[in-house]
């Protein structure tokens, strides 16, 4: 049985529009950095606004897909590209893996 307190990790990417290696790179990424077990949780898609999920890590400061309002939190995770962004008062922030990413898990379980 499972614990009350575990949590399925899925790691949802997007492929590049026009490289047909990226999904093979993609995949072999997360086998070499994360172990072949992640490799059965990944999720290939160009809509991320369809998947179902309590809470999506992103970069990207808008995710936007067929679903106005999709089911998970965005919590924006901080990047070169994007540290300059307010986010918005309702929306958080992950600062990096450093962070009390634990603590965002844990405001779901409650």
């Amino acid at each position: 049985p499972r614990s009350l307190h575990s949590t399925d990790v899925f790691i949802c990417t997007s492929p590049i529009k026009h490289y047909k290696h990226c999904p093979y790179e993609k995949y072999a990424w997360v086998e070499k950095h994360l172990g072949q077990e992640f490799v059965e949780q990944v999720i290939l898609t160009r809509d991320k606004t369809l998947i179902s999920g309590d809470i999506l890590i992103d970069d990207k400061p808008d995710i936007i897909g067929v679903e106005p309002k999709p089911m998970w939190e965005h919590i924006l995770f901080t990047a070169y590209h994007n540290k300059h962004l307010s986010t918005r008062p309702s929306q958080r922030r992950l600062q990096s893996w450093c962070d009390d990413w634990r603590a965002i898990l844990d405001s779901k379980r409650q």
